[in-house]
């Protein structure tokens, strides 16, 4: 794999040059800041851009160029990251060394003309389109309010702090999408091109000139970068452990812990603290959280947890019954200290392992490989020979350290089987 950077004025070109996919895949990048007050349009916006344009009046229209395109995809995503939301359209589309008759101008120009060509007329999005986003958004909205893990996880980290980005839902609520209108949505179009961090990427077996040459041909952006874009957000910790208790009509408690990763080192927050979480109950069935709750007690049928590098949080997530509420409670702070004194080079050993395997898996995804370059860019992960090399190093003294770094904040409890109120 060759990588090269294309700095480009307004925007960085990155091509990633290898023969390993059949697929060439373009991926283009918006990123700042989170604003609270538009981060659910954006998320519509981005929806909108790849549903319909001036060029292309109907999402039939769309598919049909796509397919004469060999059947490529073209297809919009948002995202958190710590304190900055990335959005990103993608376009895949196939080698043209496997056919004769494929231009790959059409393919790259292709995202580039739903981006600067939206369906707007005067500074007001298409407002049918628009009622069709919003309904399907809405639809996605209340399926989640249906999913007892996901509300639970929703809830605890509102419970935690409503007032940091890290509780922040960038979907949104009904009454958010409701709001939107095709002209504030035109303002956050404008506001996105305007000063947007844009970074285009795109892997495959190509001429690495010759297409970043057609990519600068019809990436005509001229944003405005005199902002710094911060990820990590630095959340509060408590003296006393926040306790809250819901109800609701599920079947099971959902159980949900959050627990501040407190003055870490940059090399822990990107190593030790990784290993620490697949140890803990990221990583196989073989966690302390998963034996102590599970394979002991048979309290639950899985317990994970999820480290939140750039929240600098760690979440415990886990479905029990409302009679098994109090000892799962029990166990899980019992589990949580016994990491601070117990931890065996055996179950280092394996989560280097697993993790070393999971970033070599990486390598047979042209996402997962953008990713992984996107985030080099950014400052936020090392190169991959360097990563697994340090992985290697870490020792059961690290991860221990890491967790008396460790402190629990918020204890959040989804009762199940009931209705309303709370306590």
């Amino acid at each position: 794999m060759v990588y090269k950077l294309h700095e480009n004025g307004a925007y960085n070109i990155h091509t990633i040059k290898t023969d390993r996919f059949k697929n060439i895949k373009m991926e283009i990048f918006f990123r700042n800041n989170i604003d609270v007050k538009t981060i659910h349009k954006r998320t519509v916006l981005f929806d909108m851009l790849v549903e319909t344009s001036k060029n292309y009046k109907t999402k039939r229209d769309i598919a049909l160029a796509l397919e004469e395109l060999y059947n490529a995809t073209c297809y919009a995503s948002s995202i958190k990251v710590g304190n900055e939301v990335i959005s990103s359209i993608s376009m895949d589309f196939l080698n043209p060394k496997y056919t004769k008759d494929f231009d790959i101008e059409e393919a790259i120009k292709l995202p580039f003309d739903l981006i600067f060509h939206p369906d707007v007329s005067n500074e007001e999005f298409n407002q049918l389109t628009l009622e069709t986003i919003k309904t399907r958004v809405i639809s996605d909205i209340k399926c989640l309010a249906e999913n007892p893990k996901k509300m639970a996880l929703l809830n605890a980290l509102k419970a935690f702090d409503s007032s940091s980005v890290s509780s922040i839902n960038i979907t949104g609520t009904e009454d958010d999408i409701n709001a939107i209108t095709p002209s504030n949505l035109y303002d956050v179009y404008k506001e996105i091109l305007e000063h947007d961090y844009i970074d285009i990427f795109i892997i495959g077996d190509f001429d690495d000139t010759k297409v970043s040459a057609i990519i600068s041909k019809y990436a005509k952006f001229s944003t405005i970068k005199n902002h710094p874009i911060e990820m990590n957000v630095a959340n509060k910790t408590r003296s006393k452990v926040k306790e809250v208790t819901e109800k609701s009509n599920f079947s099971q408690a959902q159980i949900v812990y959050i627990l501040n990763a407190n003055k870490l080192s940059d090399e822990e927050r990107k190593y030790a603290f990784m290993i620490y979480n697949m140890i803990l109950g990221g990583g196989s069935l073989e966690t302390k959280l998963y034996q102590n709750l599970r394979d002991k007690n048979s309290l639950c049928y899985n317990v994970n947890s999820m480290y939140q590098k750039y929240d600098n949080l760690e979440l415990i997530s886990t479905a029990v019954d409302n009679n098994n509420i109090k000892l799962t409670c029990k166990l899980i702070n019992e589990t949580i200290k016994e990491m601070e004194r117990k931890v065996s080079e055996d179950e280092v050993k394996r989560a280097v392992s697993s993790i070393i395997s999971s970033i070599n898996m990486s390598l047979d995804s042209p996402a997962q490989i953008i990713d992984m370059y996107l985030f080099k860019y950014m400052g936020s992960i090392d190169e991959i020979d360097e990563r697994i090399a340090k992985f290697k190093k870490i020792t059961k003294e690290d991860v221990i350290k890491i967790a008396r770094k460790v402190s629990i904040n918020t204890v959040y409890i989804l009762k199940g089987g009931e209705k309303d109120g709370e306590n």
